[in-house]
Order: C-alpha cells, then structure tokens, then sequence
C-alpha cells in the first residue's frame, strides 16, 4: 500500500478492482457464499448461448445489458460467467462492495482514502473502464433502467458513456440483451396488495426479488437476446446528437429483453373476467348480436346474458401458482412412469423465435389424455410461454376441470354448429386470446386416436383462428403441427375394448383414484417432434381470392386442404420407434408363427425402406441388433408375445429354431403401434398388394397405377395421404426400392411398360401387402354385410352389430384370418366409404319425442356392388 500511495494518480488505474466498488472478481466474500452460493449455483445458461458469447468474446469485447439495476442479477452472471469463461466482471453504476471479500474491500477503502487525499475524482462515477476490463479479460454490465440492496449516487447514463468510450475503443464491442429468469413470473393487468407493497413484478423491491429467487432458483436461466454490434448502430444513428443516439439504442436494446421475455411468460395476463368483458365488447360480436336482435325474437340484452353464459361455461382462468404446483407434480409422473421425454431443442428455439415476432397455434396429434400434461410441461421446462388449451366439456367434471381451467384449459362443447350463436362466441373468445398475443392449443383431430393412426382433421377452431386472423387480430399467425408419440399409451385398454365395440365410457372422477396402478407400471419412452411451422400470411398470399372473397364452399376447401397438410405434417414427423417396428414385422407376416431368421429379414426389409425414405427413427436404433432385442423382451415381459426357444441338446439340429407367435387376444394391443407408423409403408404395400393379386410373373405399370388409385379411394377415410405427391412418383419409388432388393426387375421393352416379379422373391413381398392385409378383409366384411339391407333398411347402430356379428362368424370359419380386422373403427370408416361413394345412403327420420333416428340404405345396384366385392375379394 505504500508504494501505491506514493505513486502518481494515474498509477492506480493499474489497480481497478481495488479502485472501482463495481468490479466482482471470481473470489467470493462470506456473505454471499452463505447467503446465495448454493442457489447461484442452480442458474444455468443455454450452450447455444455460451457457443454465441464464446464466439464473440473472440472478436471483441462483451458488455452485457439488464433491464433493471440489480446485485443479485449481476452476482448470477459473475458466477455464469466464471464457470463457462473464467471471466470477471465489471458492474457499472452498482456499488458491489457487500459482494466482495473483507480482503478486497479493505484494499478498496485504502486506495479511495489515498484518492481523496491526492485529489482525484471517483473513479466508480467515472466512464467506462473499457480498456482495462478488455486487458484483464473481463466483461460489462450495465442497467438500462433505474438495485434492490444498496445503492449510491446515480452514475451517468451508462449507453450514452459506453457511446463515447466505444467511439474511439480499438476492438468491436459488443452489447448483449440480458435476461435473467426465475420463478412463474407472468404480468398481471390488475396490480395485487403484495406488488404494491414489495413491488411490481416488472421491477420488483429487493425483498420480492430475493424471495422469488430463492424460492425458484431451480428454475433459473441466463437467457441472451440477439447481441447488438455497437459500430454498427452507431453507424445508423451517425448524425445524432449524443442523447438522441442513446435513447434509441436503449429502447432497442429494452425491445430485445422484453421480446425475449415475451417468448418466456409471455404478454401481460388480463384476469378472466377481463377476457371476457374484451370478447363481448368486441366489434364483430356487437355486430353479430345486433344483427340477430333484428331477425329473432331476443333483445341485445338476452343475447348479451347468453352470452355471458357460453363464456363461463368456456373462459379459462389462469392462474401460475396452479402451474408451478403442478410442474412439480409432472416431473415426479415422467420420472417414475416414463424413461424421458425426447425433444429437439432446436425445434424448441424455433417455437421460442416465433413466440417473439407473432401469435402462435400449437396443433398437436392426440394419442392420451397425458398429451394435454405433456406440452405444459416440456413447453414450461425449456421457458416457452404456456398455451390456452381447448379442451372438450366431457373433462370438465370436479375437481379435474376447474384444476385444468387454471391451468389454462378452456371448455368446448364436442357438438356445435357453425352458425349458431355459440360458435360466435367461442370463436371471439379465440379471436380476443390471439389478440392479446396468447398462444392456444388444440387437438385438430378433435378426440383422442383410438387405432394409433391419425384421425381425419376437424375444421371448427381451425376455421376460428382464420377467422380471427382475417380479423385483423395480427400481422402474421403462426400454425405449428408437433407429433407426440410414446412406446406405450396408459389408455391402451380401453381402446381396445372401444375398437371391439364397447361404448366411449365417460370421464368421472373413479377414474382418477385408478391412477396408482398406472404408477406402478413404466410405459417407456415420450416422443415429440415438431413440424415446419404454416405462416398465415405467406400460406394465404397466393390465393387468387382474398379470404374475404371466398365464398362458403371455397372456404371449406381451403380450411380441408390447411387441415390436410397440417396432419400430413404430423405423419411426417413423427417417430419410428423399436416397439412400433416390431409390431410392423410381427403382425405382417401370414403365419401363425414367424422363426428367428424370417423376423431378421422382415425387419432388415423395412428399416432399408425407412432409411432409404429418410424417415426419423429413435435414437436406440444407433444399434438395429441391440434395438431389435431390446422391443423383443419388451413384447415378451408385456406378455404380448410367446417364444418358444431352442432346447440346448437340440441347438445344433438344423431343424430345430427359435419361433415367435402372438397370441390371438394380443394381435389387437399391437395393431395399434404398427398403426402408429402404417403411413411410411403404405406406397410400397399398395404396390405389393397390386402385383401379388395377380399370378403372372409379370405387372403391368397401368394394373399397379389403377390398384393404387383403389386402395386410395376405398381407403380415403382410413388413412392421411400426401396431397403433394403424384400416384405414379410413389409408385416409382417403391418400384425402385424392390428393383435395388433384387425382389423384382424392370421390363423396358414391354409396352405397356411392366415389371416382372422374380419367382422366389414373391414372398419378400407378403411383408409389405401384409401390412394392410387387415383393412382389406375389414372393408371385405362391410361390403358382404351390405346384404343384410337389400330386403330392409336398418339403424346406424342396428347396422353396425350385424356387421359386428357377421365379422366374428367369418373370422371363426377362417374367411379372414387376422383378428385385427375385427375392427370397429375400421368398419366405420368402410361405411362412411360406401356412403361417399353412392353405395350406401344414411335418411334421417324422426321417431318417438322428435329423436332424429338415421337409417342406411343400400342404394347402388347389384351389378356395381358385385363389381366392388370382386375387386376387394382378388386382394385376399
């Protein structure tokens, strides 16, 4: 110390982090070790993050930007920045004395009494030390606004000194948004006691914000918004009188946090009494109640009470303590039911960039009911704001309903007509959410999939979010198809017992006291994949009418083709999983049984085809063998499979092998996963089934094109084709992967042109028309139990038994052979086929207390039914 006090002033500046009381080195004071170590040390920073900072901490120097003057923040990037950069760092304007250690600060307090004696000014008040912070490897922090513990004299405008030191600095420098985050946070309109008393959440006292943190320190993340070049804005606001430039850039830099803190909790939170006051306060829903009053006998004030009404039944009520109990609760539910969650985080960050620029629709595919828990909690895990979720009134019994609407879900009724009042009200609700700026949630295939396919889109709330994006509610709408997939689905019995004909049981609260059983089980792993994102207004530029233009029916086309591309894009993200697979290759195979060696090669088949297609497979198909053996000991401990193995006396008899079977009660439990990735195999197991349905070694290209348009027509209900893709690519493309397997070849000179299918390879081809051999015989039931109408026609119902009942017959006398085929499902969707087509007609007809009872017809005549039972029958 004595040598310092006999130096020149300028000889101190060599000794900064005595000097300067907003230098934090990575040396730790008691305090603060005993205080906050062990929750700083909870905070974490994203790699893409620290991938980015190390980047440009290469090129120049970082100067990091917080909203608000806090110690506590800055003590968080002290101990970030020390772990992933060794660095120190230098808080501008924020005396950080308290923070340092009792050794450092005596050294402070020394080094200040020998300024004031040689008459220097503080150096803490003074500019920006950029030039030592860079020379010792150091980084910046300064406030953009007006610290919850102890503060001083408020320094200078730190952008309009960082402007004047970075005018003549020699490396770029460059300023990052920061944001650190803790704890359920979400802006609420109305200001409660408590934010009065300790502050508001915006910028909270030091008693809010060291409880907050404390409390939801696991929670916390260092989050950076895109880093701002200051060369570069400065360039942009050359010209500028020094105040000028710096409020520009401070706003800049503040729309860059609150952007990013947008994408996190999203847009301040208006109570539900709010929402709905704004939905019935809204234009088009005065001009639609004062347009009713004209033509119908209620007053606006009726209409206003109805109203009221619908929006009870439907509002949800958001409330984050509900979120942060139940984030809690579903972490403990995956860890103990499921092995993990397997998400993409760059899909994530994609969700979180759009968050920032537009409102957005999370469309997901609807498997289980665990599918609503789900979102919420990945989406609040990786700090995406958490949606509105539409969900049916079937789920509104106590106490999980008013649970759920707290949690953000809204009510809807499953049964509404467009036109009627209720859908007016339901779609300004929507409309007002999007508006505001909250993302919503719905399932577009309205239920749950009962068969593990994709079930045909709904229009309804699709139609609402278009609507209230002709509205004007935004410049753009983000629509963004996920896929959620598991190894296992809880509900898995009882979709079978509704697949063989039992009724929908509805919700009740039994059910829930069920869920310990479900606890004591592990249900493997949970898939979620996200699909490009549909921009609204780029989707709709092309269009040759305005939305506003089109009238009814051309509406309907464009929401069926949006709803169209949206679950195809579901179908094709969605995941190959081991289990999935196996049920392919078990289930495709003609025998009762399948030996070790034929299930190798079936299995070899149909990963060369996904590989070859670029489909997504999980991650433990790194290892085919290890992924193969792994989804075979998981069917044999779910019982779903019975092996019958090698005696070790007998293991080097050529006669002896090992066979696998599944039992008859079991075929179903698989269906349904080998329906969860049917949508990959279907081009090549039509051409299969086209070319193994005639006996000549060779086919003619035009037999395969025309079986193909078939199996798309019939199956049109059935399954979700691609709508960009022509017949004959598809056709090609598998022909092309058979040519490759050796399993067929091309015939040049034929014309028309044909293949010929080599004849000891025809077998390899009964995997693939396998795959699609159930839905055949199930179609091939319907139309035989059409007879059952030529004499009379029958209810809806009556129907649908006697078909029921002439499958089981024909399954017992082995007319079909596959057990799967038994579906109601699958029925339905032949007779709705049958309808389309002109076969079948449903009459309504009123019946006891004006009941509207539905009946089917057979209209077509017996030519042309003869014609269709043939054509089924040459595919058996």
């Amino acid at each position: 110390m004595n040598k310092a006090s006999s130096s020149a002033p300028e000889d101190f500046s060599s000794k900064i982090e005595f000097y300067f009381t907003g230098f934090l080195t990575r040396k730790k004071s008691l305090l603060c070790r005993f205080l906050f170590n062990r929750y700083i040390a909870r905070v974490t920073i994203a790699k893409e993050y620290v991938d980015e900072l190390s980047e440009l901490s290469r090129r120049g120097l970082l100067v990091f930007a917080q909203k608000n003057k806090s110690q506590l923040n800055c003590l968080i990037l002290r101990d970030i920045l020390a772990q992933t950069f060794q660095g120190e760092l230098f808080c501008h304007g924020i005396n950080m004395t308290l923070w340092q250690p009792f050794s450092t600060n005596l050294r402070i307090l020394v080094s200040r009494v020998l300024g004031v004696l040689s008459g220097r000014k503080k150096a803490h008040h003074g500019p920006l030390p950029l030039n030592e912070i860079d020379r010792r490897g150091a980084f910046g922090v300064i406030y953009l606004r007006g610290s919850e513990f102890l503060s001083f004299k408020p320094a200078q405008d730190p952008i309009a000194q960082l402007i004047e030191v970075g005018n003549h600095f020699s490396r770029p420098i460059y300023i990052v948004p920061v944001l650190v985050s803790y704890g359920w946070r979400r802006e609420k309109s109305q200001r409660t006691f408590i934010e009065i008393l300790l502050g508001m959440k915006e910028n909270p006292g030091p008693f809010r914000r060291t409880y907050t943190f404390l409390r939801h320190s696991k929670k916390g993340r260092v989050l950076c918004s895109r880093p701002v070049d200051l060369a570069e804005i400065l360039d942009r606001y050359k010209g500028k009188s020094l105040e000028t430039a710096s409020y520009h850039i401070r706003r800049e830099l503040i729309e860059r946090i609150d952007s990013e803190k947008r994408a996190i909790f999203g847009p301040v939170l208006k109570s539900r009494d709010e929402l709905m006051e704004t939905v019935l306060r809204d234009t088009y829903m005065v001009k639609s109640m004062e347009a009713m009053t004209v033509n119908g006998s209620k007053n606006f004030k009726a209409f206003t009470r109805e109203a009221k009404k619908y929006l009870n039944e439907i509002a949800a009520d958001f409330n984050e303590i509900y979120i942060e109990i139940f984030y809690k609760l579903l972490t403990w539910l995956w860890n103990n039911i499921y092995d993990g969650i397997i998400v993409d985080q760059r899909d994530l960050d994609r969700i979180k960039e759009i968050s920032k620029k537009m409102p957005f629709v999370i469309i997901p595919c609807h498997r289980s009911h665990m599918d609503y828990l789900l979102l919420h909690y990945v989406m609040e895990d990786h700090s995406i704001q958490l949606p509105f979720v539409a969900a049916g009134e079937h789920l509104g019994f106590w106490p999980l309903g008013p649970i759920a609407r707290k949690c953000g879900a809204f009510f809807i009724r499953q049964r509404f007509q467009e036109g009627d009042f209720y859908h007016a009200v339901l779609s300004k609700y929507i409309k007002v959410l999007l508006k505001e700026g909250f993302p919503i949630e719905f399932f577009i295939e309205g239920g749950r999939s009962r068969t593990g396919k994709m079930v045909l889109p709904k229009y309804d709330i699709l139609s609402m979010v278009l609507q209230a994006y002709q509205e004007g509610i935004s410049d753009d709408v983000a629509l963004i198809p996920i896929y959620i997939g598991y190894d296992k689905i809880i509900e898995e019995k009882s979709y079978l017992q509704e697949i063989g004909g039992e009724a929908k049981q509805p919700e009740k609260v039994a059910d829930l006291l069920k869920t310990s059983s479900i606890l004591r089980r592990r249900y493997g792993s949970v898939y979620v994949n996200i699909a490009e994102p549909m921009l609204l207004k780029s989707y709709l530029s092309p269009l040759e009418k305005t939305y506003e233009e089109l009238d009814a029916v051309e509406r309907q086309n464009l929401y069926r083709r949006i709803g169209y591309e949206i679950v195809s894009a579901i179908n094709q993200v969605s995941v190959v999983t081991p289990f999935s697979l196996m049920a392919c290759c078990l289930l495709s195979h003609y025998r009762r049984g399948i030996a070790q060696n034929e299930l190798n090669r079936i299995y070899d088949l149909f990963c060369d085809w996904l590989v070859g297609n670029r489909v997504k497979l999980a991650s433990t198909f790194s290892s085919r063998e290890r992924a193969m053996a792994d989804a075979l000991a998981l069917f044999e401990q779910s019982k779903l499979l019975d092996l019958m193995g090698v005696e070790e006396e007998d293991r080097e008899d050529e006669i002896e092998e090992i066979v696998y079977s599944v039992p008859e009660d079991k075929r179903l439990n698989l269906e349904y996963y080998k329906n969860n990735i049917l949508h990959f195999f279907l081009p090549l197991s039509f051409v299969a089934a086209s070319i193994l349905s005639r006996n000549a070694d060779r086919v003619s290209f035009e037999h395969i094109l025309s079986d193909y348009g078939f199996f798309k027509k019939i199956f049109s209900n059935e399954f979700i084709f691609n709508q960009s893709r022509e017949d004959a690519n598809e056709i090609e493309e598998a022909l092309d992967y058979l040519k490759r397997k050796g399993i067929l070849r091309e015939n040049r000179e034929d014309v028309p042109a044909s293949v010929e299918v080599r004849s000891h390879r025809r077998t390899d081809l009964q995997p693939f028309a396998g795959l699609i051999h159930n839905y055949i015989e199930s179609y091939w039931v319907v139309v035989r139990g059409c007879s059952y109408l030529k004499k009379e026609s029958r209810t809806e119902r009556n129907f649908e038994k006697k078909v029921q009942l002439l499958g089981t017959r024909m399954f017992k006398k082995g007319e079909i052979s596959r057990l799967e085929a038994l579906s109601v499902p699958n029925y339905n969707n032949a007779m709705k086929f049958l309808s389309d087509e002109g076969y079948l007609a449903l009459q309504a007809i009123k019946g006891k207390k004006d009941r509207e009872m539905r009946f089917y017809v057979l209209t077509a005549d017996r030519g042309r039914m003869e014609v269709l039972r043939q054509r089924l029958f040459r595919f058996l």
